[in-house]
Order: C-alpha cells, then sequence, then structure tokens
C-alpha cells in the first residue's frame, strides 16, 4: 500500500492549497484521459443507431444495388445487437472521488506545459497566471466593446449575440469568394465560442502559463483547416522541419569537422508576436506568385479576396474568458489551425532576410520556433544570437548552448561522438510516463497500438541499437507502472528489432477505402464480437466499415 501511495504522489504535482484524499490522488493519477465506463441510455441507444446510419449514407456511393440491400439488412442487426449490450459499472470509489473533485470549484486539474503528468492549482493563482500571459497584454488583447460593435444605421437586429454576428460575416464572405462547392463545405453551422486556458510551464523556475485558444468548432475553425491545408506547401524552406524521423536520419548523417558546437534557438512567445498583417501580406504574395493559387489548386480569386478570408480567420478573433468576451487584435492565436503556418512563413521571410545579408550557419533546421545549429564555436553562436534578434523588432531569440557535447531538441538527446551526432529518445523532467493506463475503459487495440507507437518512435529516433535496446527497456518500466501485463509486453517486444519492426509492416488502408462508425466503447468483448460481425460483411462489399470507439 505504501508503494501504491508514494507512486500516486510521484505523478502529481500538487501546487495548490488544497490536500486530495488517496482516492481523489489515486484517480487523477491515472492521468486525464483515464476513462471509466459509463451508463447507458436510451440517448446513447438513438446514437449508436444514428452512427449506422451515418455510415450506410457514406457508404452508398460505393456500393451496387444488390450491395445496397445486403447493407442495410445486416447494419440493422449489428446496430441492434450492439446497442443492446450492457458495459462493466465503474468502481465506486472513483466515481465518489470524480463526485468530490467537482465540487472543489476553488482548484483547477491540468496537465503541465511540457511533458505528460497532472497539475492541481488553486484556481486564483491559475487565473493570475493566465491573464498575465494573455488579455493583460492590452496591445493584443481588448475587451469586446458591444456598444462599437452595434451599427449606426438601420433596424437593430433581434439576435444581436457577437457570436452570431461573426457567423454571418464569416458566411456572407465565404459565399462571395468561393466557388458554391467549397463554400458550402465551410459555412459555420453551430459553432460554439472559442475559450481561453492556460498550460502551466512547470519546467520553468518562475512559474508561468502558456496561453492557447481552443478554437475548435467555432465560427471561423472550418474556414482556417481548408486555409491551412492549401497553403501549406508555402511555408517552408530547406531549413524548415517537416518530419521529426527524416531529421533524425539527417542529423546522424552529418559530418563534424574539428572541435564544432552544437546550440539551439528559440523564439520567445512566437504566436502571439507574429506581425499578423505583414505576415498575411508575405502569404498572399507568395500565393500569387507566378499565379500559384490557380495553378495549385484551380481556384480564381483575387489577392484582396485571400487577404480577407486568411484575415477572417485570424484577425479579431473572439474569444471568451472567465464569462468575459475578449479579442484578440494582434498576434496569431496559440491553437488556431493557421497558428503554425503563418509563424512558419513570417519565419522562412526572416530566414530569407539572413541568408541575403549574413552567413549561415553549417547546420541549420528549424521546427516553428524552436532550432538547431553547428556552430564553429561559442562566440560563433553568441554571434549569431545577435544576428537573430536584429532580423525584426517584434521577436527575441533565446539560446541554448551544448553541455558535456549533448543537446535536447525535439525529444531527443543529440551527442557529439567523435566526427557524428548520435541520437536517443530524451524526457523532460515533468514527463511523468502518464500515457493510457491499462485498466481504462478503452479497446485493448488502441493500448496495444500505443506501446507499438512507443518502440517503432524508439526504433528511429536512436541512432544505435545499443541506445535502442536500452530505450526499450524504459518503455518496459513505463508500462509496468501503468498496470501492463507481462504477456502484453512480451508479444510485443519480441516482434521489436532496431532495424525493422515486425508489426511495422502491415498496410494501412487509404481514407478513400473505409468508412469509420463512431461508437461508444461498451465492453472489451462487445467490441471484439462488433468487429467481427463487421469484417464478416466488409467481405462481401467493396468498402470496408471500420469501428471507432470512444
Amino acid at each position: 500500500m505504501l508503494n501504491v501511495k508514494e507512486d500516486v504522489d510521484n505523478r502529481i504535482l500538487n501546487i495548490s492549497s488544497k490536500e486530495l484524499n488517496f482516492f481523489e490522488k489515486l484517480l487523477i493519477s491515472r492521468g486525464l484521459n483515464f476513462a471509466l465506463p459509463q451508463r447507458s441510455s436510451r440517448k446513447d441507444e438513438i446514437n449508436i443507431k444514428a452512427s449506422f446510419e451515418k455510415a450506410y449514407w457514406n457508404a452508398e456511393k460505393h456500393l451496387g444495388e444488390r450491395d445496397k440491400e445486403l447493407t442495410v439488412a445486416s447494419l440493422k442487426s449489428i446496430a441492434l445487437n450492439f446497442s443492446r449490450m450492457k458495459g462493466p459499472k465503474a468502481p465506486k470509489a472513483l466515481l465518489r472521488a470524480i463526485r468530490s473533485l467537482k465540487k472543489k470549484d476553488d482548484i483547477v486539474i491540468t496537465k503541465p506545459d511540457k511533458g505528460n503528468g497532472v497539475v492541481v492549482m488553486d484556481r486564483d493563482v491559475y487565473t493570475r497566471l493566465l491573464k498575465e500571459a494573455s488579455i493583460d497584454m492590452e496591445e493584443k488583447f481588448v475587451k469586446y466593446d458591444k456598444e462599437k460593435k452595434k451599427k449606426k444605421r438601420g433596424r437593430p437586429p433581434k439576435r444581436d449575440h457577437p457570436l452570431l454576428e461573426k457567423e454571418k460575416s464569416v458566411s456572407k464572405l465565404i459565399k462571395r469568394i468561393l466557388p458554391e462547392s467549397v463554400a458550402e463545405k465551410l459555412l459555420p453551422k453551430g459553432s460554439r465560442l472559442p475559450h481561453l486556458y492556460g498550460l502551466p510551464k512547470t519546467h520553468k523556475e518562475e512559474l508561468k502559463m502558456r496561453p492557447v485558444l481552443s478554437a475548435v468548432q467555432s465560427y471561423n475553425y472550418l474556414l482556417a483547416k481548408w486555409l491551412d491545408k492549401i497553403l501549406k506547401p508555402l511555408a517552408s524552406n530547406e531549413h524548415t522541419i517537416s518530419d521529426v524521423f527524416e531529421f533524425a536520419k539527417e542529423i546522424q548523417s552529418t559530418s563534424l569537422t574539428g572541435p564544432e558546437f552544437m546550440v539551439s534557438y528559440d523564439v520567445s512567445s512566437l504566436f502571439t508576436n507574429v506581425p499578423l498583417d505583414e505576415t498575411i501580406d508575405i502569404l498572399v504574395d507568395r500565393a500569387f506568385e507566378n499565379d500559384w493559387m490557380y495553378e495549385s489548386h484551380g481556384i480564381r480569386m483575387t489577392r484582396t479576396d485571400l487577404k480577407e478570408l486568411i484575415s477572417a480567420c485570424t484577425k479579431d478573433q473572439l474569444f471568451q474568458f472567465n464569462g468575459t468576451l475578449y479579442e484578440q487584435i494582434d498576434g496569431v492565436a496559440m491553437g488556431s489551425p493557421l497558428g503554425p503556418l503563418l509563424a512558419n512563413v513570417f519565419m522562412c521571410h526572416l530566414e530569407q532576410r539572413l541568408e541575403d545579408n549574413s552567413t549561415f550557419p553549417k547546420f541549420y533546421k528549424r521546427y516553428v520556433d524552436d532550432t538547431v545549429a553547428i556552430v564553429k564555436d561559442e562566440s560563433a553562436a553568441r554571434a549569431f544570437l545577435n544576428e537573430l534578434n536584429n532580423v525584426h523588432d517584434s521577436i527575441s531569440f533565446t539560446m541554448e548552448l551544448q553541455k558535456n557535447d549533448k543537446l535536447p531538441f525535439l525529444g531527443m538527446l543529440l551527442t557529439k561522438n567523435c566526427q557524428q551526432i548520435a541520437t536517443k529518445v530524451h524526457r523532460k523532467q515533468t514527463d511523468k510516463g502518464m500515457l493510457t493506463h491499462f485498466n481504462s475503459h478503452v479497446d485493448q487495440r488502441y493500448k496495444t497500438g500505443l506501446l507499438k507507437t512507443m518502440v517503432n518512435r524508439a526504433s528511429k529516433l536512436c541512432s544505435s541499437e545499443v541506445l535502442f535496446n536500452a530505450e526499450c527497456e524504459k518503455i518496459k518500466s513505463i508500462f509496468r507502472n501503468l498496470k501492463y501485463p507481462e504477456g502484453i509486453l512480451h508479444s510485443i517486444f519480441k516482434k521489436s528489432d532496431f532495424n525493422a519492426l515486425n508489426f511495422n509492416q502491415e498496410q494501412v488502408p487509404s481514407n478513400e477505402d473505409f468508412v469509420n462508425i463512431v461508437l461508444p466503447f461498451k465492453s472489451q468483448k462487445s467490441s471484439d464480437i462488433l468487429r467481427n460481425e463487421l469484417n464478416h460483411l466488409d467481405c462481401k462489399l467493396p468498402i470496408i466499415l471500420r469501428p471507432v470507439f470512444k
């Protein structure tokens, strides 16, 4: 019992003034994604049948007339059987712990900015730190003034909620600029207000907060996702890291000549400090260079049109914090789909200016706001830092030098080894190993899939078999603490090989080959039965019907 208590305490960082009882700590020590069985209701049965019906309508275009009759009859039977199945009951002690935690509205339970784990904070401290990191910056955030937004002419609208006004404005813009076939998919319907939350930077000496704006299902979310998809090729250059595994291969093959020096540079608060108008102009210029927009996507629009679409997704972003409406008037919201795109566009522009005016380091690679470089010595590293800080007034860089020939970067530890650089998986001190607990009410395929992913990641980030084997031992220790049975660990690790993982050779179907059926996870037995029934049906159809459990 003592070991369990110590393990629970080690996984939680409680910086609040409140004490939690053992079962409350036991519950949150299993991670914020830990799932308990839910009671089924009549509403769940209706949603299950609706999911099967939606899957049929998505699959119908791939089916012949005889296939349609078979599919309708089979899905009706499968849906009825699955809706009648029941899952286990949640442990009463953990249910009591949930009810108890819900009553403690003077604390906030969240995750840290880096790594994984659980942080418990007093709500007033959380709110103060989040305000200091966001809405207290009056040059970037302002309180929404309803009086200034009112129409000066005409009859006042019956419904004048700011969210409805934003929806109407974005819809009108989309219909005016984009073809009907594209616009229909991007129109906001039943959207919600973005909300601001924060992730505590527990890895820093002084506790601060990283503000994040949750924009999912907001009034401009679909448009922002679409713009990000079509404009992404414009946000990269030869220095951009798009795949961490490819970067690992590249730096492992980089030869060092003499006593060269590794250094990393980081932009302070890049997203909120991106000069928005300037960056939008840069992106629009790139999109219309050599008529790229039409040549790549066949869409005819003017520069003004594209600028209006991007501005609608980034400027005057309405959001809610503590029951009050605010607007972000400058910078890119952390959490916006266009955030990384605009940050990369701006950084690519700065790198072009640097290349035109000065000498780049021998090796220079960047992932959004994190950069790694290989320079001659420490003085060269500081000289390049000065050049970075002089390239634009809006942003500033910090620098981290190698220590004992080692430098952490993008979840890896880079180590100088003679004339080469060795790599292995790196974990921050805030990483508590809080992945999906085996007792979490989740499909077992997802649990084994997570374990395979961790092993696969290790094989690609570790530069030698010795480092890979050492990382595998760490992974085993993490998953043993998560109560994964030795049988599952053994079955996965016996297939693992540094050069070629057997379980990584499976062919994954493309998105066009299957239709998802999103369903609640009831029990492992009911999920396995459902999969077998759908697999039996799939053998007779030209499309794969795949269950996805939530």
